[in-house]
């Protein structure tokens, strides 16, 4: 890089040009400290890589130089004592002066490195200097406020120096009139690699990670680790947004990559917020804050992907944690209700059964439907008790109808919260015995796709369930691409044929003829049950009795007056 200066080409010294923190130019004498024989030996390498894993003391080389060449940027100029290891494995100690250096928009270190070893013995403590006016601190010190201020896993920024490192930022920012990015950074799917293959393998991965965030930014922005598998990224003295949309970018490819650890091949991705000073915010908590909801807009919306915060977002965000706080009202104050959807057999235009149904009356916004807040109660772990609620009101309202003379299945359907739990049988056994409904006028649905994603816990929960005596039947049959054999494993009665296959045909017509016939053909022949959803005409009640489906529900029951002689029980 400076081939011409004489100075640096002839002098004893090893002298040495560092961009980041590797190697990209040295003298001769670099090359006799370090015993290496050709330049490409030591270029593109970084110090550390020259240094054993542990200083004295046993702080660790890597993120103590990180940190050491952060510090030399700051102040200008840095001086220490370090253990370095030669390529012959000779250990020796240096005296290391780092100055920093500006050189075509970057700014470089410039290192003056003299060999020192005849001044210590093994005994010697290394002094690090961390602070302005402190040329050298002790290494107990030392070791402390490395403690203090790093991550104990990854060697990143811990959140104390990540504030103090955004103060700097903000601060160069508003006297320079550029811009700060913050990054709020979420690794999906994390958690069940945790749970699945220990700790230990969620550490390492955790590392990696961390290393390839490392290398996705620049040598002067900081990467910190705030606690489980949540990053926080500060783009310093960046002029436009779009910045900050290539970096995040730029990591999201890096996370999504394969990760090779031990003898495992693991898949996670990143979810990414990002708030920008000064227009989402001018303080370090502000944007801290905005940054998460944005991160959690990216992850609610699909994951593997990055948001830009807008208060369009932080209203949206506002208004799903006070929903959640009014479910939980709900749930208290008994808001919830069940409304019923009569099965009804096609031979004999008999009503057998009823599907509950859950509505909230909303003491505001009025009767709502479950998708204007189940997603907003399965998020906020609510799904259980909502389930409890629906199935034992459900029992008690069936047990009713029977003491009144209308023996009616009661259908209920069991979200994949509930179907996970591992004591479900014993609290569907609990339900019914404290309803007094007998088991077989119980019938459980599960929707194909919650059995699809746990099939190997779906075969055992099933045959608990249908030990109890209950009925099960797999909802929205058609849609998740159970293959047809599975079926023969599960103790299922009866296959759901999904309402979009039947309803929206043109005048009233079945809407995908050949999915519903080949359903019911499917069902018969595996000795099921089959029912079709949304049956809307009596052109698709004659369709679906001429192929031989069994039962049906929909408007058209109460339009043709099947329902009439239940006196409004299912109003």
């Amino acid at each position: 890089m400076w081939p011409n200066l004489a100075v640096y080409q002839h002098t004893s010294d090893a002298l040495a040009v560092i961009d980041g923190e590797r190697f990209v130019d040295i003298n001769p004498g670099a090359l006799r400290m370090f015993g290496c024989a050709a330049p490409a030996l030591m270029l593109g390498y970084r110090l550390a890589d020259f240094s054993p894993l542990q200083q004295v003391g046993g702080v660790l080389s890597a993120p103590i130089l990180t940190a050491l060449g952060w510090r030399a940027r700051q102040l200008g100029n840095l001086r220490f004592d370090w253990r370095c290891v030669g390529r012959d494995g000779r250990e020796f100690w240096v005296d290391i002066m780092l100055t920093s250096v500006p050189h075509d928009g970057r700014q470089l270190l410039c290192a003056v490195m003299r060999e020192t070893t005849a001044r210590h013995d093994e005994q010697v403590a290394i002094y690090l200097a961390l602070m302005a006016n402190v040329a050298v601190r002790s290494r107990f010190d030392a070791h402390a406020r490395h403690l203090a201020e790093h991550d104990f896993l990854t060697g990143l920024p811990s959140r104390i120096l990540l504030r103090d490192r955004m103060r700097q930022a903000l601060a160069a920012a508003r006297r320079n009139g550029r811009l700060v990015a913050l990054l709020f950074i979420d690794l999906d799917r994390f958690k069940g690699i945790n749970d699945a293959l220990g700790h230990h393998i969620g550490d390492l991965l955790l590392r990696e990670a961390a290393a390839r965030l490392v290398r996705c930014v620049r040598s002067v922005d900081t990467v910190s680790r705030q606690g489980g598998d949540e990053f926080v990224v500060i783009l310093a003295d960046i002029g436009a947004i779009d910045q900050a949309a290539h970096v995040a970018t730029t990591i999201g490819k890096a996370i999504a990559r394969e990760f090779r650890i031990d003898a495992h091949r693991l898949h996670v991705s990143a979810s990414i917020g990002v708030a920008i000073f000064p227009a989402d915010g001018d303080d370090i908590d502000t944007l801290m804050q905005h940054a998460d909801l944005a991160m959690y807009h990216a992850k609610t919306n699909g994951r593997n992907g990055f948001a830009f915060f807008s208060p369009a977002m932080n209203r949206q965000i506002r208004q799903r944690a006070t929903l959640e706080d009014e479910l939980r009202l709900a749930l208290a104050q008994d808001q919830f209700l069940l409304i019923y959807d009569a099965q009804v057999e096609i031979a004999s235009g008999q009503p057998l059964a009823a599907e509950a149904l859950l509505r909230w009356r909303h003491p505001v916004r009025g009767l709502l439907l479950p998708e204007q807040f189940m997603g907003v109660a399965e998020e906020a772990g609510l799904m259980v008790p909502i389930g409890d609620w629906v199935l034992a009101q459900a029992c008690l309202e069936a047990a009713h109808w029977r003491a009144a003379g209308h023996p009616l299945v009661v259908a209920v359907n069991l979200s994949r919260t509930q179907f996970m739990q591992k004591n479900l049988a014993d609290k569907v056994a609990a339900t019914l015995a404290a309803s007094g409904l007998p088991a077989h006028m119980l019938e459980l649905e599960v929707t194909e796709a919650v059995i699809m994603h746990h099939d190997g816990n779906a075969r055992s929960t099933l045959a608990a369930l249908g030990a109890l005596g209950v009925r099960l039947a797999l909802d929205d049959f058609g849609t998740g691409y159970t293959r047809v054999g599975q079926l023969r494993d599960y103790a299922l009665s009866k296959l759901k044929i999904d309402l979009s296959f039947v309803s929206g045909g043109l005048d009233g017509e079945v809407a995908q003829v050949a999915v519903v016939t080949a359903i019911i053909a499917i069902a018969h022949s595996l000795g099921l049950t089959v029912l079709a959803e949304g049956v809307e005409s009596g052109t698709q009640f004659e369709f679906l009795r001429l192929h031989g489906c069994d039962q049906y529900q929909g408007r058209f029951a109460r339009a043709s007056g099947q329902l009439d002689g239940l006196g409004g029980l299912l109003d």
